[in-house]
């Protein structure tokens, strides 16, 4: 039997808490996702505002549901060329001579153009073309496929050591300039929103992401941040007014979506009738829409709607001339 006065053995000293060691990673996940949820609000909320602006109307719902999908189209448009970059700069040749044909500036100039043509294939079908020019269209296509078809094979070529060496430079900037010269034609002359809109799109926020990955390094506030941010104001505006408005509804995007409205027998606005319309966008008071081939919006009241039909009938669409 134990002595009552006999020492109990020292407590072992307890480990560290698990919960210290991890707290400044949920810090930091904390605070990203934080910053990252004002990035993304603030960004739909302008892209979605400056929309509505051009139908002539403002509407004041903050909390408004196409409000984080115009942020996270417009995320995604301007973080994929940085990551495109940035997968062209890891890649690595077999051999010296491979790894220098590899960072040449033709070589990659041709990769980028190629890879924003690709994009450019790939999201159209997101985006609604009205009234697409199809003669247009499949011009576009056929010039594509030849230009890069032949710049792919001259940039292959010039791998090889008596291939003259100032072929590839020009071929990569008459590319590059083919692309920008049919995409602008297409996007602000013709105001035709078209797969060569989408490509001119990744090539300017590619330019954009080259300038900010080798000229300040991704500081913020190094070097002349003014400018990188103007920059990206300018292209948050453009897309706003030129690509935003014409993503199909479904995948979250601004496109008018064609509806039919059947007005009550006491509504102020042809009663008993029934129009077609492009509706912009809804709130709990009334709806916003536009006619076919007008430029400003119209609001029709809730209580002047008795039934609201999605349909895809918008043709003869006007309040003053009803169908």
């Amino acid at each position: 039997m134990e002595q009552e006065g006999a020492k109990q053995d020292p407590i072992p000293p307890q480990p560290v808490s698990q919960l210290s060691s991890v707290r400044p990673t949920i810090d930091l996940v904390s605070k990203s996702v934080a910053v990252f949820a004002i990035v993304l609000y603030g960004c739909g909320f302008l892209i979605t505002s400056i929309q509505h602006f051009s139908y002539g109307f403002v509407e004041t719902n903050p909390f408004r549901p196409r409000i984080v999908s115009a942020g996270a189209w417009f995320l995604l448009f301007i973080t994929i060329p940085p990551i495109m970059i940035l997968e062209l700069k890891r890649q690595s040749g077999k051999s010296k001579n491979q790894q220098k044909w590899l960072d040449r500036f033709s070589t990659k100039l041709i990769f980028y153009c190629g890879s924003s043509v690709f994009l450019g294939m790939i999201f159209k079908n997101i985006f609604d073309f009205k009234n697409p020019d199809t003669s247009a269209s499949s011009t576009w296509t056929t010039w594509n496929l030849i230009v890069l078809i032949g710049s792919f094979i001259l940039v292959f070529l010039d791998q090889w050591k008596r291939f003259p060496k100032a072929i590839a430079p020009i071929v990569s900037l008459g590319l590059i300039g083919f692309l920008v010269i049919y995409g602008f034609r297409e996007g602000f002359m013709n105001h035709h929103a078209s797969e060569a809109t989408i490509t001119l799109w990744f090539l300017a926020a590619g330019l954009f992401a080259h300038y900010e990955m080798f000229s300040r390094s991704w500081k913020l506030w190094s070097g002349n941040w003014h400018l990188s941010l103007y920059l990206l104001i300018t292209l948050l505006i453009i897309f706003a007014s030129s690509y935003y408005p014409h993503i199909k509804p479904s995948w979250g995007g601004g496109a008018p979506f064609p509806i039919t409205i059947y007005f009550t027998k006491d509504s102020t606005i042809i009663p008993n009738q029934s129009v077609g319309a492009l509706l912009i966008d809804e709130s709990d008071v009334g709806l916003y829409v536009v006619g076919k081939n007008e430029k400003k919006a119209t609001f029709i009241p809730r209580s002047a709607v008795g039934l609201v039909y999605y349909s895809d009938d918008v043709s003869g669409f006007s309040l003053a001339k009803p169908k």
